[in-house]
């Protein structure tokens, strides 16, 4: 885009919507619950995403409408990345730092790899970037799926849940 000087503010505006996103997940995943949460801001992401694409194939974006679809893709992507960390944790009790640390390597190495593969398919325009967003989504949603065994915005562990209840109780007592 050939934004020279600007690039630094416009950054900053993206990063600054990705950090609000961060803080409105903060506040809406107790009242929401993680999974639904997680899995909602998926499926919005892809939708981003794909119109994104569908945009960019059919029309060469001018700047404005790229910071409109990035900073929309941000706002999803802010309850992501926490949110699937920590119900991938959640299994895994006493294994759990262990256990991050390898989630961490994966995530670092496979985006990475993708991020290259992605990187490497620039062609001048934005297209490649908004298929990567598709296809990265699109992958995450298919991976969900099976680790859900195809039930979204179902409360997986069901005696995690009855404890919350519990305690919920309790407190309202007091």
């Amino acid at each position: 885009f050939k934004v020279g000087e600007m690039f630094p503010v416009i950054f900053a505006g993206i990063a600054g919507v990705l950090s609000f996103s961060s803080y409105l997940n903060s506040r809406l995943v107790g009242r929401i619950g993680m999974r639904r949460l997680s899995q909602s801001a998926l499926l919005l992401f892809l939708a981003i995403s794909l119109a994104w694409l569908i945009v960019s194939i059919q029309m060469k974006m001018p700047l404005w409408l790229f910071i409109t679809f990035f900073a929309c893709a941000m706002v999803p992507f802010g309850a992501l990345g926490a949110n699937f960390n920590a119900l991938a944790m959640e299994p895994l009790g006493q294994l759990a730092g262990t256990a991050s640390s390898i989630l961490g390597f994966m995530q670092t190495f496979l985006g990475g790899l993708l991020g290259t593969l992605i990187g490497q398919a620039f062609n001048g325009t934005v297209t490649p970037l908004a298929a990567g967003f598709c296809s990265v989504s699109l992958g995450a949603l298919v991976m969900v799926l099976i680790a859900e065994r195809g039930k979204f915005f179902q409360p997986q562990n069901r005696r995690f849940n009855a404890h919350c209840r519990t305690r919920s109780r309790i407190y309202s007592l007091l």
